[in-house]
């Protein structure tokens, strides 16, 4: 039964990414072209997210394995309530 359903979930994840994807395109091609200037911000703004977004993940990555997720453990005795 479980494997069944993985294969709908994918069936229907991969049909939303066609629409989503002709979507995109259908809009793109419908809209008046770029000057060069705008095509090599655009081009540059995207390449500095994936490098940001990549950097982040990497320090994920990075706390996890250093240990920096653990929680924290102290030595002192509990404060009295009073």
């Amino acid at each position: 039964m479980r494997n069944t359903n993985q294969w709908l979930l994918a069936a229907v994840l991969a049909a939303l990414l066609v629409a989503a994807t002709w979507y995109c395109v259908s809009v793109w091609r419908a809209a008046p072209s770029m000057p060069l200037y705008d095509s090599i911000i655009f081009g540059a703004a995207a390449i500095l997210t994936l490098v940001s977004g990549c950097g982040l993940i990497a320090l994920i990555f990075l706390g996890r394995r250093k240990g920096y997720d653990e929680p924290a453990h102290s030595k002192r005795t509990a404060a009295r309530p009073w």
